[in-house]
């Protein structure tokens, strides 16, 4: 008998005989074989013989729909048995069917097939069983379609819309009276609010927290608590349902960091079954509203962070100058002023220098706090840079009322502390703005810089108010832009190249071209003052090109013998510049620089101007095969948004203010956050600023691409990176 079985003649001629369908389809769902029975069942004649049917083209939608189900007890067990529906290729009509399906494996190691046995259903009197699996199936398409619309609102949507949808999907789907979600208030043990509700609005807008309700028990124990008979009830009191008129419902609670975030619940004015189903479905619902929650928890703690300044964590430039937009508004609206004081701390790099950041840190932190104890409770006290801080007053009475509120910041700043190892700021210079009717922020900010600098002039520990007589040092700034014009033709404008260096190898992959400008008679000027002097006078488009091609030229030099690749910053007002994208072509291909190893490094100041035509450049560059990377990423809570506007980017930086904080819990988490946010864009992570051998384990451990610092390199001449790049590329071949 076992011979007979394995003659493969019998096993045909019982698959072409038999009255059902039998079909055999491989794993990725192509149909290898259907007996005669089946193709006359589906109104085929054959299986065409080129391009091959697959599985899912011989069912309806609504067998689609019931598709997961299958693949899912193939998984679990290797057969599914139940009803579902075909489609008749040649009318088009729908074939109710019974189908046991079950895994083959094969010998030799062969992929295993699936078999089915498929019965047509039509002739048969099962219509009552029939239909109720077409509205199963009809519920499960429509419970999917609402969830599928959920988590599309939980991605994109504000949570008080994602609230009301929730509640409206299962009132729909499961034909109930009333859906609400509820949240514990904090503070409040008694009360419960009703966060969002469809149907009739409640009053009042709370229910009894704890056992004296569906919801507050469903919180209090968070499990799952149904109801469906209000009369039987035991376990809670029923009084706030008979008040809405309720006999019956379900509340689930939504699952937060902490214990239950809140409870969505259903109630129906008549005695109800509550199924599994109704319950899974109403969990699913839940689960959606759980990962939203935590979305908009991470971004808010994000944007909260960004607004913050990491070591201190007191307000940072940002948020400051969202103070002081608000505070003038409201100044203008009262007809009072405010006043912006502008605190730099004497000497403080003798510290930094002396003692190292880390000392510098501890010191600032010491500074902050005597800061923030010594302005008035309404006061915004905020860190603007290194060492300048902000302090934000309003309901100003005048010129003298905000002397005499630097004056107090001033003697307890001054307050000699006990004795002790660690040094401490005893003094700062401060410069005071104080708004007139519709001041600017701007210059607001201005004139308290003005103003500072005038006082630090005079002697550490002093404040200055700003007079209309302080100027900008307009004969400096006219000198400068004359000569930098002059110097753009010259030997005395120079790049120096910063490395970038690989976390993972520890070579060196990149290089930032940083322009340096020694004047003849004035020395060493500070980058940040000739390229603001270029931006005023029109300058920041040849001093761009200049360190373009400069840089472009070198690099195409070390290119002869090393992979490196060189970044250039570009500034708004080049963006700006509708032949941008044409300069930087020429460039290229002047000097013979491979689009893809040029990077032109952005700064989120580029988005305070955002416009059509800087969107419209990064396209054009990104096409070009420029690598174009965001600065400072973090600075500024928007340029997350950028990220996902503009999938051009390939690279950011984060910005060093998180950095100089590790490896220090906090920072530490931002930056994993960062990184997080990297992957999912898929971008490589640069974090600068790097100067202790802790910060660059931190970041490689939190997994960031790349790094530059001083600690892994101070920008250098020409001539030193070459000789870098060429001892890496000896130490490579000598390794090899």
């Amino acid at each position: 008998m076992p011979d007979a079985l394995d003659d493969m003649g019998i096993l045909r001629s019982v698959l072409d005989r038999s009255p059902d369908m039998i079909s055999v389809s491989e794993g990725n769902g192509r149909v290898i074989y259907v007996n005669p029975a089946g193709l006359a069942l589906v109104g085929l004649a054959a299986l065409p013989a080129g391009e091959p049917l697959s599985t899912p083209q011989f069912f309806t939608h609504l067998g689609h729909v019931m598709a997961s189900d299958v693949e899912l007890a193939l998984a679990r067990s290797r057969e599914w048995r139940g009803l579902t529906e075909l489609r008749n290729f040649a009318s088009g009509q729908a074939i109710p069917v019974e189908i046991a399906a079950f895994t083959v494996d094969r010998p030799s190691g062969q992929p295993s097939v699936i078999v089915s046995i498929i019965r047509d259903r039509r002739d048969e009197h099962d219509d009552i069983r029939w239909q109720a699996v077409i509205e199963a199936s009809e519920y499960r398409a429509a419970e999917q379609e609402a969830v599928a619309e959920l988590s599309k609102l939980a991605l994109n949507g504000e949570l008080e819309q994602l609230l009301v949808a929730a509640t409206k999907a299962a009132s729909t789907l499961m034909g109930v009276h009333r859906s609400m979600i509820t949240r514990p208030i904090v503070g409040d043990d008694d009360n419960i609010l009703v966060a969002a509700f469809t149907g009739k609005p409640p009053r009042p807008a709370t229910v009894p927290a704890g056992n004296m309700s569906l919801m507050g028990c469903a919180l209090l124990a968070n499990d799952v608590i149904i109801c469906e008979d209000r009369d039987n009830e035991t376990r809670f009191s029923t009084a706030a349902m008979a008040s809405y008129g309720f006999r019956s419902g379900v509340c689930v609670p939504i699952p937060g960091a902490e214990g239950p975030w809140g409870a969505l619940s259903v109630h129906s004015n008549q005695n109800r079954i509550y199924t599994e189903r109704d319950v899974s479905f109403l969990q699913t619902v839940t689960g959606v509203l759980s990962a939203a929650i935590r979305r908009l928890d991470l971004d808010r703690q994000l944007h909260e962070r960004s607004m913050h300044d990491p070591l201190t964590g007191l307000p940072n430039r940002t948020l400051a100058y969202e103070r002081i937009e608000q505070a003038l508004a409201k100044a203008d609206a009262e007809g009072t002023s405010i006043a912006v004081l502008l605190l730099d701390i004497d000497d403080f790099k003798i510290i930094n220098d002396s003692l190292g950041h880390e000392a510098g840190d501890r010191a600032l932190l010491r500074f902050a706090s005597r800061l923030a104890a010594a302005a008035r409770p309404e006061d915004t006290v905020a860190r603007v840079g290194g060492d300048e801080f902000l302090v934000i007053s309003d309901r100003i009475e005048g010129i003298a009322h905000a002397q005499r509120l630097a004056h107090a910041l001033t003697e307890s700043i001054s307050t000699p502390h006990p004795p002790g190892n660690e040094p401490t700021p005893l003094s700062a210079s401060i410069g005071i703005a104080v708004s007139e009717p519709h001041s600017t922020r701007q210059e607001l900010i201005r004139r308290a810089d003005l103003a500072m600098y005038r006082a630090k002039h005079a002697g550490t520990g002093g404040h200055a108010v700003f007079d209309h007589d302080d100027v900008y040092d307009a004969d400096r700034t006219r000198r400068l832009s004359v000569d930098l014009r002059r110097a753009l033709g010259s030997d005395d404008l120079n790049l120096r190249y910063q490395p970038l260096v690989d976390l993972v190898t520890g070579d060196i992959v990149a290089v930032e071209a940083l322009a340096r400008w020694t004047h003849a008679d004035l020395g060493v000027i500070d980058p940040a003052e000739f390229v603001a002097v270029a931006e005023r006078t029109g300058l920041v488009g040849e001093l761009g090109e200049w360190a373009l091609r400069t840089a472009c030229a070198q690099a195409a030099e070390w290119r002869k013998f090393s992979d490196i690749s060189v970044r250039v910053n570009v500034s708004a007002l080049q963006l700006r510049d509708s032949a941008f994208v044409a300069k930087v072509a020429a460039v290229v291909a002047a000097t013979g620089l491979e689009p893809q190893a040029l990077g032109l490094e952005i700064t989120e100041t580029v988005w305070v101007a955002d416009t059509a035509r800087v969107a419209a450049t990064l396209g054009a560059l990104h096409r070009l095969g420029v690598g174009i990377s965001l600065d400072d990423l973090g600075s500024g809570y928007s340029s997350i948004n950028y990220l996902s506007r503009y999938p051009v980017f390939e690279c950011f930086k984060i910005d060093r203010s998180y950095v100089e904080g590790l490896p220090a819990a906090r920072p530490r988490a931002i930056v994993s956050a960062i990184v997080m946010l990297a992957r999912a864009f898929d971008l490589t992570v640069v974090g600068e600023g790097v100067e202790t051998v802790e910060q660059l384990e931190t970041l490689r451990a939190c997994g960031c691409d790349l790094a530059q610092g001083f600690l892994l390199g101070r920008p250098q001449s020409v001539a030193d990176t070459t000789a870098l790049l060429r001892s890496q590329c000896a130490t490579r071949e000598s390794s090899l």
